[in-house]
C-alpha cells in the first residue's frame, strides 16, 4: 500500500504535537487545575447569574403560557418583558418570604424543641427503665445509664444559653480577624450584586443572546458540529427545565401535604415539617424519607406514639404522592430509568455532594438521551450497510 509523504508528514507532526501536549499537561497538572480552579471563582458571578436567568425564564416561560391560554394575548416584546419582570417579582418574595416570615418561626420551633429536650429524655428514660424489668440485663444496663442521662440534662439545659450566647454576639472572639470577615462579606456581596444584574441583563436580552451565540458557534464550526451543538443546547435545556420545574412542583405540593396532614391531626410543628420535608425532598431517591424521619424526632420530643404516626401519615402521603402525583407533575419528562438514577446520585453525592445529587439527574439524563440516539443511528447504518 502507498502512502502519500505528505500525508504521513502531516499525521506525524500532529502525533508529536499531541504527545508533546499530553506529556506537558501530565507534569503540570497541579498548575493546569488551579488555573482552572481560579477561571472557574473569576467567572462564578457570571456562571451563577446565568443559573438565576435560566429560573427566572423557565417562571416567565410559564406565566407567558398560562397568559396566552386564558387572556389570548400574543407573546410580543411588551409582554416578555412584563412576564420577565413578574417572574422576578415571584421569586424574590419566595426568597424573602423565606427569610422574613417563615425563618423566624422555624427558630421558634427549633427554640422549644431545645426547651423540651431534658423532659423528654426523661421520659424516655422512664418508660424504658418500666419496659426492660422483665429483662434483668437490659434493666441493669439502664439502670448503669443514669449517670450519663444526667450529663445529657446538663448538657441540653446548656443549650439555650450557648445559643443565645451565639445570637447576642458573644460569640465574636472567636474569629480571628475582623478584617478577613469584613472583606469575605464586602466579596460575598459584590459577587451576588455582580451575578443579580448579570441575570437580569441575560433574562431582558434572551433573543440577542441567543442570536449572537448561534451566530459564533456557526463562524467558527463546522456545519456538522454546528448542528450537533444546536441538538445537544436544546436536550440540556428541555430537559433542566423540566427537571427544575417538575421538582420544584411536587416538593411544593409535598410539603403542603404534610403540613395540611399534621395540622389536621393536630402534630406539633406543623409548619417546620412541611418545610424540611418539600426541601428534604429536591434530593433524590430518599431526601423526603430522611427529612421525614428527622421531622419525627422532633415530634417525639413532645409525644413519641405522634412521631409514630407522623412516620405512617408520612408513609401513606408518599405513596399518593408517588402513584399519582409524580408521574402528572414531573412524568417521565427527565427520562432517566431508576437504575441509573441510582447511579446518578451515587456520583453526584461522590463529587459536590448533596448539590450533585440534583444536578447529576439531569445531567446523566442529557448523555443517556444522546447516547441512546447515537445509538439508534449506529444500528440503523448497520443495518443498512448489511441490507
Amino acid at each position: 500500500m502507498n502512502y502519500n509523504p505528505k500525508v504521513l508528514e502531516a499525521m506525524i507532526k500532529r502525533l508529536i504535537l499531541f504527545t508533546a501536549v499530553l506529556i506537558l499537561i501530565i507534569f503540570n497538572a497541579s498548575l493546569i487545575l488551579d488555573f482552572l480552579l481560579r477561571l472557574i471563582s473569576i467567572c462564578y458571578p457570571f456562571i451563577f447569574g446565568a443559573g438565576l436567568a435560566f429560573i427566572f425564564n423557565i417562571v416567565s416561560n410559564g406565566l407567558m403560557k398560562y397568559a396566552v391560554k386564558i387572556f389570548h394575548i400574543n407573546d410580543t416584546t411588551i409582554t416578555r418583558a412584563c412576564t420577565n419582570i413578574v417572574s422576578i417579582f415571584l421569586v424574590f418574595s419566595i426568597v424573602f418570604g423565606f427569610i422574613f416570615l417563615i425563618i423566624p418561626q422555624l427558630l421558634d420551633s427549633m427554640q422549644s424543641i431545645v426547651d423540651l429536650m431534658p423532659n423528654a429524655i426523661n421520659h424516655l428514660y422512664a418508660q424504658l427503665l418500666e419496659i426492660s424489668k422483665p429483662i434483668d440485663s437490659i434493666h441493669e444496663a439502664l439502670l448503669d445509664m443514669q449517670s450519663t442521662i444526667g450529663d445529657m440534662d446538663k448538657m441540653a439545659e446548656m443549650i439555650p444559653g450557648f445559643l443565645g450566647w451565639v445570637f447576642s454576639g458573644g460569640a465574636n472572639g472567636l474569629f480571628d480577624s475582623i478584617y478577613s470577615a469584613l472583606t469575605t462579606t464586602f466579596s460575598i456581596v459584590a459577587s451576588s450584586c455582580i451575578a443579580l444584574m448579570f441575570s437580569f441583563i441575560v433574562l431582558f436580552n434572551k433573543k440577542t443572546f441567543m442570536r449572537e451565540t448561534k451566530a459564533l458557534l456557526k463562524a467558527y464550526l463546522p456545519d456538522r458540529y454546528y448542528q450537533k451543538t444546536i441538538h445537544v443546547c436544546s436536550i440540556v435545556k428541555r430537559t433542566f427545565t423540566s427537571y427544575i420545574a417538575g421538582t420544584s412542583c411536587e416538593c411544593l405540593i409535598l410539603g403542603t401535604l404534610v403540613f395540611l396532614g399534621c395540622t389536621i391531626f393536630g402534630m406539633p410543628y406543623a409548619l417546620l415539617t412541611g418545610i424540611i420535608v418539600a426541601i428534604g425532598a429536591y434530593v433524590p431517591m430518599f431526601g423526603a424519607l430522611v427529612s421525614a424521619i428527622l421531622c419525627a424526632l422532633f415530634i417525639s420530643v413532645v409525644d413519641p406514639m405522634k412521631g409514630i404516626y407522623f412516620i405512617i401519615m408520612f408513609i401513606c402521603i408518599q405513596q399518593v404522592e408517588g402513584n399519582f402525583i409524580y408521574p402528572n407533575v414531573v412524568g417521565k419528562s427527565v427520562g432517566l430509568p431508576p437504575m441509573y438514577v441510582i447511579v446518578a446520585v451515587t456520583v453526584g453525592g461522590s463529587l459536590a455532594g448533596i448539590l450533585g445529587m440534583i444536578i447529576f439527574i439531569p445531567i446523566c439524563s442529557c448523555i443517556y438521551q444522546l447516547v441512546g440516539e447515537d445509538i439508534k443511528k449506529r444500528n440503523k447504518e448497520k443495518s443498512l450497510t448489511r441490507s
